[in-house]
């Protein structure tokens, strides 16, 4: 298996395993939407079956030594990401990726290698207030099955209130809400403190 990193993740997230098994002529694209503080995290699992595996490799593969080499593989997911459109509040995010696991060429024809891959965009996902969030996956939908799904933020801060996929799971709409920090709601209770405090010294006398 080919490893690469790309960039240091500051906050764990615990993904599920891989989807179930599929269709020897699918390629199944399993998504995973982190909302965190101050970023969108997103896991993308790839599995071809056994039909569709030596397409799949001979995309990433490209000078066909049968070896997946870090250029090979950093351009492939590179592909990939460009394949796939994530808004926020209607703003196009732009995605970083973080890191991408590729498995053998044996691994892949025998129906049991996945490709993992991790990217993230930094946004100010935690501003007080209702946002949406639009997640699109439009990568080789010749062959593609697609599933995609949101995991709980990672903060109570941040509560999803809505979502909804296309028919064919390419993309989900998620709808959000983000409660004010306790340092934004602090003036507000001193305010409020205040005001309750003149309000018992008015009535006593």
């Amino acid at each position: 298996m080919t490893r690469l990193l790309f960039w240091p993740i500051g906050v764990l997230l615990v993904f599920p395993a891989s989807a179930a098994p599929h269709q020897l002529d699918e390629f199944l694209q399993a998504t995973r939407v982190a909302l965190a503080r101050d970023r969108v995290v997103l896991e993308i699992d790839l599995t071809p079956g056994v039909s569709v595996a030596p397409r799949v490799f001979t995309l990433i593969d490209t000078d066909r030594d049968r070896q997946i080499s870090a250029a090979e593989g950093r351009a492939y997911a590179q592909q990939v990401l460009e394949d796939v459109v994530l808004r926020l509040d209607d703003e196009r995010r732009r995605l970083t990726l973080v890191r991408a696991d590729f498995p053998s060429l044996g691994e892949m024809s025998a129906g049991l290698g996945t490709i993992h891959l991790e990217a993230r965009s930094d946004a100010p996902v935690d501003a007080p207030g209702g946002h949406q969030l639009f997640y699109q996956n439009d990568h080789q939908p010749e062959i593609g099955v697609y599933l995609v799904n949101a995991l709980v933020p990672d903060t109570s801060r941040i509560e999803i209130t809505g979502q909804r996929r296309d028919r064919l799971q390419h993309g989900i709409r998620l709808d959000y809400t983000v409660a004010p920090s306790a340092a934004r709601r602090l003036p507000w209770l001193i305010v409020a403190a205040l005001g309750l405090s003149a309000l018992v010294v008015y009535r006593r006398r």
